[in-house]
């Protein structure tokens, strides 16, 4: 690949990474506009839980589908997928099609955040990756700083459908880009277009009606794709989740159906695990049927290293979505800024994150150091979250910018170095590096997205919990609300100023969830200390080894296809 095609490559990249995290922060503003719209507020939590909670689960399984049909195409089909979930959220008429398309959306989603990672590395030698994730994670905050801005212009000035309307143009223009300039292996495109065409018209359908394939694609899903991992896996993290968001709100902490959820859902989990780590591998073994593909594999999960960086990614991703969605909430709120006003604080998190990203992205670059990075980000982060609980209803916009400082150093720290920590993890020399290299780096992108979804679910039931307690201790009454959600909805028609005693439970709520977030920073801070120590190497020349990585696809195909082109 040249130089114009790299660049070219890139780009389409980062405008699809781009679209895939502007959809996580955009709703930010349309809390009030789409509960309003639906008379549907106890389920408006669900905009942003739809789709982080998929974005998170199907992530590991893209990486599987990657290394089985290759980079492009697994790619390609999730910048589809995300299209098709945008363009039913942009129609909906009801709350549950809009969540429908916001689940759709996520699937698509996660495939993009973590296969753009892959094929960005890819392009590189190890030594450059830093630059490459640079350009890459400067793509994803510039979305998280210009999201609820482009959120909120749309609401109030044309319609909150466009925020889902404009990720179809968008999307299309970098899906083109990418199937041009992006090529995996030597055979050009039309030509590759052209034996895929043939192909499918030469296709012997008739063994499709055969027992022996049923049976083979049977094997496929259970040993090559591990569908039972991956079912015991989103049905526990789901459930899991479900615990916190009706907890203390739709149901008692003690009552059994959220302790049902809880305990069912990380009992699968462990499940997962244990299927994924013990059983399924030596089963397939066993029966001699194939050789079996956990989407957890213990020769990679068995790595220190890989498991103590993304858990200080993944902590450090739950604090900042607990922030950053807090600090928006808090000048509507307490203030009653409107939706554009209130996500412009979220600048002073954005520009930090955006300077320590490009910043370190050349350190690592030019030095080959990752771990003094993720250690000072955790530090910051943790400094930074404790300044944070000083904000209260008297708190002026300065403070806000000077509290959002050290956070916004942390997530650009800690994001990018986490994900080259987990990358030099696998060996050059070994034979299943290419195979690994997508699985660790999938592994990362997991970290990260569940962390997304976690610090949404907790944040909203921290806040809410508070919010309740507080009006309880107070003894004021919810009447003619069902719900906080209602109670808060109101408030843009009944402000009664930031002094007021509703305003100051409200913040006093805000605040509890920024006290959470401090501790999982410290959590992060924990495992940045025990983060590996290896460093950024060039590759001996004579060797090739990473250009070769480039060039080398798998041939793996479902029962009576043939091998992906790419």
């Amino acid at each position: 690949m040249n130089r114009i095609e790299l660049v070219f490559c890139l780009v389409s990249l980062a405008l699809t990474l781009f679209l895939a995290a502007l959809d996580i922060v955009i709703v930010i503003t349309l809390y009030d506009t789409i509960g309003e719209k639906f008379k549907s507020y106890d389920s408006i939590g669900w905009l942003v839980t739809g789709y982080s909670l998929p974005n998170a689960l199907f992530t590991l399984l893209w990486g599987r589908l990657a290394a089985l049909f290759g980079l492009k195409t697994s790619l390609i089909v999730s910048i589809v997928i995300f299209e098709i979930g945008s363009l039913i959220v942009a129609v909906a008429d009801s709350m549950g099609m809009l969540i429908g398309g916001r689940v759709v959306a996520g699937c698509g989603g996660s495939g993009i955040q973590s296969l753009v990672f892959v094929v960005g590395t890819s392009l590189v030698q190890e030594r450059n990756r830093g630059f490459v994730i640079t350009v890459l994670g400067f793509a994803f905050a510039i979305a998280f700083a210009v999201g609820p801005v482009i959120g909120g212009a749309l609401t109030e000035d044309a319609s909150w459908r466009w925020c889902f309307f404009i990720n179809l143009p968008i999307g299309g223009l970098a899906l083109a880009m990418l199937a041009i300039s992006y090529r995996p292996t030597d055979i050009p495109l039309l030509k590759s277009i052209k034996e895929n065409l043939i192909y499918i018209k030469d296709a012997n359908y008739r063994q499709m009606l055969t027992l022996p394939y049923w049976k083979s694609l049977l094997l496929f899903y259970v040993f090559e794709l591990d569908f039972v991992g991956f079912a015991l896996s989103s049905t526990g993290f789901v459930l899991f989740m479900l615990g916190f968001t009706f907890g203390g709100n739709e149901h008692s902490w003690y009552s059994g159906t959220i302790i049902a959820y809880v305990t069912v859902g990380g009992c699968l989990i462990f499940a997962f695990a244990f299927y994924d780590f013990v059983v399924l591998r030596p089963w397939g073994k066993r029966y001699g049927i194939m050789e079996a593909k956990p989407l957890l594999d213990w020769s990679s999960c068995s790595i220190l290293g890989l498991w103590t960086s993304s858990f200080a990614l993944f902590f450090c991703c739950f604090a900042f979505n607990m922030q950053t969605v807090y600090v928006v909430q808090f000048f509507q709120l307490v203030f009653n800024k409107g939706p554009t006003a209130a996500s412009m604080h979220l600048w002073g998190f954005l520009i930090p994150t955006m300077v320590s990203i490009v910043v370190l992205g050349k350190v690592s670059n030019v030095t080959g150091y990752v771990k003094p990075a993720i250690v000072a980000g955790a530090i910051c982060g943790v400094v930074g979250s404790g300044l944070l609980t000083l904000q209260n209803n008297h708190s002026t916009t300065g403070q806000t910018i000077g509290y959002t400082i050290l956070p916004g150093i942390a997530f650009g720290s800690i994001m990018q170095n986490t994900l080259l920590s987990a990358q030099i993890q696998i060996e050059y020399t070994d034979p299943e590096f290419h195979r690994k290299f997508i699985e660790v780096t999938a592994l990362n992108t997991f970290a990260k997205a569940l962390g997304m979804s976690f610090g949404g679910i907790i944040a909203t039931m921290i806040f809410t919990n508070s919010v309740k307690n507080q009006l309880i201790s107070a003894g004021l009454q919810m009447s003619g609300f069902t719900n906080v959600e209602d109670l808060i909805a109101s408030r843009a028609q009944n402000y009664d100023g930031k002094d007021s005693q509703i305003s100051v439970i409200i913040a006093r709520a805000i605040r509890n969830v920024f006290y959470a977030a401090l501790g999982c920073y410290a959590l992060s801070f924990l495992f940045s200390i025990f983060t590996s120590n290896k460093r950024l190497i060039r590759p001996p020349k004579s060797e090739d080894l990473e250009q070769s990585y480039t060039e080398k696809t798998q041939e793996n195909s479902l029962p009576g296809t043939s091998a992906s082109s790419d």
